[in-house]
């Protein structure tokens, strides 16, 4: 204990006396994923749920992806802070206008 506070008493010492250029690293972004995917029956509405997990609550909007074939109207609704852990929640509907099946993705990237 003693000789790691002598050092930081003399690293500061320097710092102040020599002028050193001390640099703070930049702390490291947590990441994570969030993914959700289903199949919307023909004239049906589904709803996909994504949310962040606990140690990356934010999600980046740009890496959001969602995806459905034509005819399936897709809608979103990103609610920032959704939880007591602050996490974010994208809420995906799509309503398939077809008259088969329609397999639907989401998929996001989240950060600390």
């Amino acid at each position: 204990m003693m000789k790691r506070t002598s050092i930081r008493l003399a690293l500061a010492a320097a710092v102040v006396a020599g002028g050193l250029a001390v640099t703070a690293a930049p702390a490291l972004a947590a990441t994570g994923a969030t993914a959700n995917s289903g199949r919307v029956a023909p004239g049906a509405t589904g709803t996909f749920l994504a949310i962040c997990p606990s140690y990356a609550p934010h999600m980046l909007a740009d890496t959001i992806t969602i995806t459905a074939p034509a005819g399936v109207a897709i809608s979103t609704s990103l609610t920032r802070d959704s939880d007591v852990f602050h996490r974010d929640l994208l809420k995906v509907t799509a309503v398939n206008g077809t008259a088969a099946s329609a397999y639907v993705a989401v998929t996001a990237s989240c950060t600390s």
